[in-house]
């Protein structure tokens, strides 16, 4: 089998499965500290949805050419700029609207909740970096709050730390 990852090739041999040819690879993209961002067996683009143990375990003979293209987390950042400012927008207008919720006496906080899991996800994706560039706009402090606010059901508080304080740092 055929192999290229950005602009190396190598052959492989015929011994091995997909997955070992893929975990090669990738191996050698997080030692240029570099991510697997799209994926060619033969002439099918795979996706994460492919990646199953059938598929993985697949002898390398059934196929003649695998080509990955990789890129630095950085680069990954910045492809995904405008979708990241989008869903900060999404966020920010559910704090607000929550906020609005508690203050006019909605004491149910499986909302919260929920939006507390997308906040999660949301920083794990950008926090590390915008904690470096703005340390104003980090928000690791204010979720701390949130979630003590929360636990004590001081409800007031938790509408105004989802007002006045996260929900701002969501600005794009």
């Amino acid at each position: 089998m055929h192999v290229m990852l950005d602009q190396d090739q190598w052959e492989v041999v015929n011994a091995l499965s997909l997955g070992d040819v893929l975990a090669d690879i990738s191996e050698k993209a997080h030692a240029r500290s570099r991510l697997i961002t799209s994926l060619t067996v033969d002439q099918r683009t795979i996706t994460d949805r492919d990646l199953d143990s059938t598929f993985l375990g697949e002898p390398i003979t059934r196929f003649t050419r695998l080509q990955a293209v990789s890129q630095t987390m950085d680069e990954v950042m910045r492809g995904a700029s405008a979708t990241i400012h989008q869903y900060a927008d999404l966020l920010r207008h559910e704090a607000q609207g929550l906020a609005s919720q508690i203050r006019m006496g909605d004491e149910r906080l499986t909302s919260l909740d929920a939006w507390l899991g997308k906040l999660a996800d949301y920083l794990e994706l950008v926090e590390p970096n915008q904690a470096k560039a703005r340390p104003d706009r980090a928000m690791t402090p204010w979720v701390q709050a949130l979630l003590e606010a929360r636990a004590q059901r001081d409800l007031i508080r938790v509408a105004d730390l989802l007002e006045y304080e996260l929900a701002p740092r969501l600005e794009s």
